[in-house]
């Protein structure tokens, strides 16, 4: 993943990834030792509850505001995303002031949020994770987000809970 990028650039990925006080092993081994692609039923279990949803499908049936009702009950806001390839490119981080609103913005593909490939959003604090994966799912990591999720979340959309203790 990081075969591309100068050493500033790989330097400034592992800081980011340290600073993170939930998840550093599980998104450092997805990043730095593999494509950036973080699959919750794989071999890197994490350590706090984490909850993975068919994305594609609650787009499809026109259920986004399910999501929306995630953050709000949760208090999410204003987030950054990171996408592992934007390196590359000499990107960063991308704010998105009011992740709410983003839900609903489209391009010329169709919805922004569920069709950037291995997209990983956090707040300030990065005590949660949500990540939205090529495969059409979205992916809540955090006690409160991933039990928030489960709550507001029809079961037929769930993909799957996961925790390794």
């Amino acid at each position: 993943m990081l075969a591309g990028l100068n050493e500033t650039q790989k330097n400034e990925i592992c800081e980011f990834i340290d600073g993170m006080p939930i998840l550093p092993n599980v998104i450092r081994d997805a990043v730095i030792c593999g494509n950036g692609y973080w699959y919750p039923i794989g071999e890197n279990v994490p350590e706090v509850k984490t909850v993975a949803y068919y994305l594609d499908q609650i787009y499809k049936e026109n259920l986004v505001d399910l999501i929306k009702d995630v953050f709000e009950k949760v208090g999410i806001g204003s987030a950054f995303g990171y996408h592992p390839y934007w390196f590359e490119k000499q990107k960063r981080w991308i704010d998105i002031p009011d992740l709410k609103i983003f839900l609903y913005e489209k391009d010329e593909e169709g919805w922004k949020f569920p069709w950037i490939c291995e997209e990983y959003y956090f707040d300030k604090s990065r005590s949660w994770i949500i990540y939205v994966s090529h495969e059409g799912t979205i992916t809540f990591a955090g006690d409160t987000l991933a039990k928030t999720a489960d709550e507001v979340i029809p079961t037929r959309f769930k993909l799957g809970t996961f925790h390794s203790s």
